[in-house]
């Protein structure tokens, strides 16, 4: 019996290239988990980072616990450097992104309790602030007032440092029933100005439990 060289030399090069796509299936597939696992991973503290040319310098920004666990308190500490006064209300476009499973899902912006919620323009980030911690002129803390926020909207504040620490007992319960807060980690991208121009670019992350 005579065999056909060319054929077994074709077969063996046919099973080299299936081998090699298999293989090369097989290594993508290894990576994209890699890459979920690593997207999935919660945040073990608040993570911030400015996102281009901004009029306040931050030294601190903390929330302890976390992950965040509704409606459980919180340990919040803040402490920067304003590089110019703030006047007036501070407008705020906020981008919300849930991540889920390596999944990432836009939060729009939607209306409910009277208040608008999710990825919007916010006339003042004042009263945003006010609306999640529940605070107001009667409950504000003592070291709050201190640095020249009453709990009043909007800010007027001068240039320089300010350092916050509270413990955030309570919080709205419109803010706690709004949808968009189930488990999972957050990032969040700020974009504030008030009446001066341009102030801050900021992005969070952070994970919520409830």
């Amino acid at each position: 019996m005579m065999f056909n060289s060319h054929k077994i030399f074709n077969f063996k090069i046919k099973n080299l290239s299936i081998n090699y796509l298999m293989m090369n299936i097989f290594f993508k597939y290894i990576i994209v988990l890699f890459l979920i696992s690593r997207c999935h991973s919660e945040y073990s503290y608040l993570d911030f980072s400015l996102c281009g040319p901004s009029d306040i310098e931050f030294f601190e920004n903390s929330i302890t616990p976390m992950p965040i666990v509704f409606p459980n308190p919180v340990d919040w500490k803040f402490k920067a450097n304003l590089k110019r006064p703030i006047d007036g209300p501070i407008k705020s476009n906020l981008t919300i992104v849930r991540v889920l499973s390596g999944l990432q899902l836009p939060i729009r912006c939607y209306l409910t309790n009277g208040q608008w919620v999710g990825s919007c323009v916010y006339p003042d980030l004042c009263n945003s602030i006010m609306y999640v911690t529940n605070l107001n002129k009667d409950n504000c803390p003592s070291n709050f007032i201190s640095n020249g926020v009453d709990c009043q909207c909007p800010f007027n504040l001068p240039s320089g440092l300010i350092e916050l620490r509270d413990v955030i007992q309570t919080y709205s319960p419109a803010f706690l029933s709004n949808s968009w807060l189930l488990n999972g980690d957050y990032k969040i991208k700020i974009e504030a100005s008030d009446s001066r121009g341009f102030f801050f670019c900021l992005n969070l992350g952070f994970t919520i439990k409830s």
